[in-house]
């Protein structure tokens, strides 16, 4: 069943109090900041395990051999060539995260006695369906924000043969997810329901581009609210409603009730997923992440200059106005000093261990049953990606 996220998830993240910095020491409350894993901790069935990527990507060569008769068919002169190649270079190679929740959320949910071969597979279907959603977007996303390496090779729109046909490229994709949603879910009473989540999700994430260039053009006006505020109509969403949703409509999941409870919870968690991204876009591993990260070269509004501007002296600002946004080395490292100054790592530490404190206490008083064990799933997930380079 059909759920409008734009129309309900705003009630949830405007009521939603989350910490203002500098926050309440959650550390005290979570000793030692365990709700973070390490690495050698992550088990089989854990949705980071090489194994349920290495299961995700054993049916990505059936998403390839549908798109090249697809596209041999329509494509006379190329015979597909060409299709076939941008799903290889872009949508290979990525860490899966929101498709393997997708397939992992169906299986969950969906009652033993249908757990056959081929419902099983649908659900990985599903799941890459949302995975070139999500490299459509990020096509364009690379291009707009001048991005030169993406999962450790050059951007798409880099590639000599390629340029500004990237943008066409990018269309092409989302056209070919609709295309494999028609294949293999048209059949299905809840087909028309799953057009729909891709469709409101395509609007949220290009509103959310356009929001995150809007916002930055200048990051020192913008309050921690304000970025709250901006995040729910792309992050969310994509990371961790979508998902969940996909999955609960494809196993035929119609309690109303924890839908609606799903919203707020989800709201939460995409909250997280975003602001640990933002961090690891600054200060995180690029071995792990698969690119350097240039928020601060680009002057983007992230969660570390938003939490700065919170607490930095009026002297720490203007010197941060004058680097920040600044493409040379010098800049990168005064601005990654200021914030260091104020104290940056503890402040991330600290807020994160507040949000997943409260996250924990509404997944205990507003779930049961198998939507609990979803959630749980999923906050399994974040603890431990930041060891794993964060979830894109």
């Amino acid at each position: 069943m059909y759920v409008n996220y734009m129309a309900d998830i705003g009630q949830y993240m405007d009521n939603e109090t989350y910490p203002v910095l500098p926050s309440v020491k959650a550390s005290n409350l979570i000793p030692n900041n365990n709700y973070l894993k390490k690495a050698k901790d992550i088990t089989p069935d854990m949705l980071f395990s090489p194994e349920k990527r290495n299961e995700f990507m054993s049916y990505f060569p059936d998403i390839v051999k549908q798109l090249e008769k697809k596209g041999a068919a329509i494509d006379g002169i190329e015979h597909g060539k060409h299709l076939t190649k941008l799903v290889e270079y872009v949508v290979d190679g990525g860490k899966n995260y929101a498709g393997i929740q997708v397939a992992e959320t169906y299986k969950m949910l969906l009652p033993k006695t249908k757990q056959t071969p081929e419902n099983i597979k649908l659900g990985y279907y599903l799941g890459w369906c949302l995975e070139l959603l999500i490299d459509s977007i990020i096509v364009l996303d690379d291009m707009l924000d001048g991005e030169k390496i993406r999962r450790k090779k050059p951007c798409w729109y880099l590639l000599e043969d390629v340029k500004l046909s990237a943008c066409n490229d990018a269309c092409i994709l989302e056209s070919a997810m609709y295309y494999l949603l028609r294949e293999n879910f048209g059949h299905l009473d809840c087909y028309i329901d799953l057009v729909q989540y891709m469709q409101e999700s395509s609007l949220l994430l290009y509103m959310g581009q356009h929001l995150e260039m809007k916002y930055s053009k200048d990051v020192f006006q913008t309050s921690l609210e304000l970025y709250k505020a901006t995040t729910k109509t792309a992050s969310t969403c994509i990371v961790s409603y979508l998902p969940v949703m996909l999955g609960m409509t494809l196993a035929g999941y119609k309690n109303m009730e924890d839908i609606k409870k799903a919203q707020g919870i989800l709201s939460q968690l995409g909250y997280f997923y975003l602001v640990e991204n933002d961090y690891l876009e600054c200060f995180g591993d690029p071995n792990l992440s698969g690119k350097p990260g240039r928020d601060i070269q680009m002057g983007r509004c992230r969660w570390p200059i938003v939490a700065f501007v919170e607490v930095a002296s009026p002297e720490q600002k203007e010197l941060m106005k004058a680097h920040y946004g600044k493409d040379n080395e010098e800049s990168v490292a005064i601005v990654k000093q200021l914030m260091e100054d104020v104290n940056i790592h503890q402040l991330y530490v600290d807020y994160m261990s507040e949000l997943y404190h409260k996250l924990m206490k509404d997944i205990e008083e507003n779930s049961y049953g198998d939507m609990k064990n979803v959630y749980l799933k999923l906050v399994e997930t974040m603890s431990c990606s930041t060891e794993c380079g964060g979830v894109y």
